[in-house]
């Protein structure tokens, strides 16, 4: 479960380190083991891409696994 919201925190955190995650867990609300444990839903998936574009400072489209696309 979370799959997609597993690799959106990967690509942050590897993108924009431990500071980066932690900007991302305050944006959706939502800490990176709730996120594992949550199932994929569009809208949620949606809130943490916008807020990883903003965190890393461009789109992370590029760097998720499987073509997400939202």
């Amino acid at each position: 479960m979370g799959v997609m919201l597993e690799q959106i925190y990967q690509v942050v955190t590897r993108k924009a380190g431990f500071k980066g995650r932690m900007r991302l867990a305050v944006r959706t609300g939502i800490s990176r083991v709730r996120a594992s444990q949550m199932a994929d839903e569009s809208d949620v998936n949606m809130k943490f891409k916008t807020a990883a574009d903003e965190i890393v400072g461009q789109d992370i489209d590029d760097f998720l696994k499987g073509g997400f696309n939202v």
